[in-house]
Formats: C-alpha cells, sequence, structure tokens
C-alpha cells in the first residue's frame, strides 16, 4: 500500500463501487480456501448489486470480479486482499494487516482498512548509503526487497568528487519520495549519513550505524524494523497528544455525528479513529445519521466512520487509525478542526 495508490482510489466516485475484502494465506499463490472465500463474496455483491443496478452494469462488474480473483490466484499473496471494481475503474491492493471480510457498495471504495494498512503496517524504505554505493530496498513487516532497477543501486563514477556524488544522492532520493513517498532509514558511517538526514524532507524513521554496502537484506530488515515499530508507536501518540491540544484551543470535535458533518464541510485536519468502528446509516431528512441495523440495506452507507475518513483525506487531511479503546473517552473518533 502506498500514499499515490490510495489517493488515487480515493478520488473515485461512481456508483457503484465495489470493494470486497478478505484475508489471506501468505504464500506465492492463493490458497484454494481463499479463492473460494474470494469467489463467495463475489457471489454476494452480486446478490446485492441485483435490485440495485442496471443489469449489464451488474454483469459487467461480477465479470470483472471474477476475473481479478482469478488473476490473484497465481501470485503471491499477503496478510489479506482489497479487490475494487466501478464502472470506470478497477484495482487490487494487497495488505499487510487482517481485515474484516466483506462487501462494501457506495459511489466511493472502502478504503479505510486501505488507510489502516498505510499508517500502521507502513511500508517503508531502507537506503544505505557509504562513499561509492547506494543501495535502495523497500519493505513492510516480513521483508526487504532490494529495488534493481536501471536507476538502482546507484554507483559513483571516476569523475564525481565528494561534493558532486552526494548531490547526485540527494536528488536521486528527493526523486523517489515525489514519486513513492515513504518514511525512510538510513544505514551508513555518521559522516555520510549526516549529509542525508540535513536533506531528508520526508522524515526520517531512524540510522542504523556502520558501513553496509554488503549487508544482506535479512540482516537489514532486523535492524530496520523495530525502528519502524517505535516510529508508528509515536505517530499515534502524536496523534492522541495532538488532540488534547486541539481541545485546550477549541478546535476539537468527536463522536461520529458531529465529525461526519464537519468532515463533510471540509473543516477537519485531522481524523483519527479506531480501527474496529464501524457506523452503518441512512440519512435522515435533514441529512442527519440515522443508525441501520441492515449494513447492507440499498440507501443505507454502509460505514459512514469509512465515509468519515475519505472525506477528510478527499480534502486535503490527514488519517491515523489507533487501537480500539483508545479513544473511549472521545466517542471513538475524534477530529481536529481547521477553524
Amino acid at each position: 500500500m502506498n500514499r499515490a495508490l490510495l489517493a488515487d482510489l480515493q478520488q473515485r466516485r461512481c456508483y457503484p463501487s465495489v470493494t470486497i475484502l478478505l484475508n489471506t494465506t501468505p504464500a506465492p499463490a492463493m490458497a484454494a480456501d481463499d479463492r473460494l472465500t474470494a469467489l463467495r463474496l463475489v457471489e454476494k455483491a452480486d446478490r446485492r448489486l441485483a435490485d440495485d443496478v442496471d443489469g449489464a452494469i451488474r454483469t459487467a462488474l461480477v465479470l470483472k470480479l471474477t476475473e481479478l480473483v482469478a488473476e490473484q490466484a497465481s501470485r503471491r499473496t499477503t496478510i489479506a486482499l482489497a479487490v475494487c471494481v466501478s464502472p470506470e475503474h478497477s484495482a487490487v491492493v494487497p495488505l499487510g494487516r487482517p481485515v474484516d471480510a466483506r462487501v462494501v457498495i457506495d459511489d466511493t471504495f472502502a478504503t479505510r482498512d486501505l488507510v489502516a494498512d498505510l499508517n500502521r503496517t507502513a511500508l517503508y524504505r531502507v537506503v544505505t548509503i557509504s562513499d561509492r554505493r547506494v543501495r535502495l530496498f523497500v519493505g513492510d513487516r516480513q521483508r526487504l526487497v532490494e529495488e534493481r532497477t536501471p536507476s538502482w543501486p546507484l554507483e559513483r563514477t571516476e569523475d564525481q568528487n565528494h561534493g558532486a556524488w552526494m548531490r547526485h544522492v540527494i536528488a536521486r532520493l528527493a526523486a523517489e519520495e515525489v514519486t513513492h513517498p515513504l518514511p525512510t532509514v538510513f544505514a551508513g558511517v555518521d559522516r555520510t549519513v549526516r549529509h542525508l538526514l540535513t536533506a531528508d524532507s520526508a522524515g526520517t524513521v531512524g540510522v542504523i550505524g556502520g558501513n553496509h554496502d554488503r549487508t544482506s537484506h535479512v540482516q537489514l530488515h532486523h535492524a530496520a524494523w523495530p525502528l519502524v515499530t517505535d516510529w508508528l508507536r509515536g505517530d499515534r501518540d502524536r496523534a492522541l497528544a495532538r488532540l488534547d491540544e486541539a481541545r485546550s484551543a477549541r478546535r476539537y470535535a468527536s463522536g461520529i455525528d458531529e465529525m461526519w458533518a464537519l468532515a463533510n464541510d471540509g473543516r477537519v485536519e485531522l481524523v483519527v479513529a479506531e480501527e474496529g468502528y464501524r457506523v452503518a446509516a441512512r440519512l435522515g431528512d435533514h441529512h442527519q445519521l440515522v443508525p441501520a441495523d441492515d449494513a447492507e440495506a440499498p440507501d443505507v452507507v454502509d460505514d459512514v466512520v469509512d465515509d468519515t475518513i475519505e472525506h477528510v483525506l478527499r480534502c486535503g487531511g490527514e488519517a491515523v487509525l489507533v487501537p480500539d479503546g483508545d479513544l473511549s473517552a472521545h466517542g471513538r473518533i475524534a477530529g481536529i478542526l481547521r477553524y
């Protein structure tokens, strides 16, 4: 999961947008039981679309969902999978954390689990740097994979002095950050890493000292992951501290009714929600939320918490998902207001 893909999916608006979420067993190919689960969820989507949309649209969507599941059957699986299909767009997103298996049909894709994956599982980058060579790795909780492309690794040429070499490295890493914005762990000796820390605009997760030109991806992962987990924990702690500061400054709101309305008005700068908090509701006559028992009814928003998060992100705000219970005193969802 990366920010660019998440932003792209959140900008898509088309009814019906179907999101299928399921847990999978990490393996070189999808397990037979996981494929059956995926197909059962496709059938469920088919039934829900039956009385909701034109028959031709329904058939096309179900066919595309079935094709995407078949394509995934031969590909490496992770912890979970999101399959997104609308009349205008489709995407498959492997996830690094478990989900509640379900089908969501709305005018946008259900991205709450994708936000959680980005904020809590977090892909991250490891850069090994020395006077002669720079390697780039991308990793998650389970592993690191080295980027081996025409661009990476970087090798210093004979005509580059130290200053030219460092400027070249900084420029290439800046370009990489624009394309794939990720938190970064640097690995290298102090005098070399110091230049990168000064130029790094993405925020550095941590530093692994020493020369790592020949360190294996397994050893780098073992060294980097504790730094990433500390950073993730700090992300949650910072969000909760910011809520307390906002309450004192009277820029605070809490509870799904208030947060949903403010998010729709574009007033929320940061939304913080518990990972397991979900509310199905329909809109009342005065645009208020009316809780619904049947999340799958045609006039019901499957999850207004997810809807709130998407509105905040679409308006340029931030979202942080925290463990259940962290916001028990805040109505399970709270936020910082722009004004």
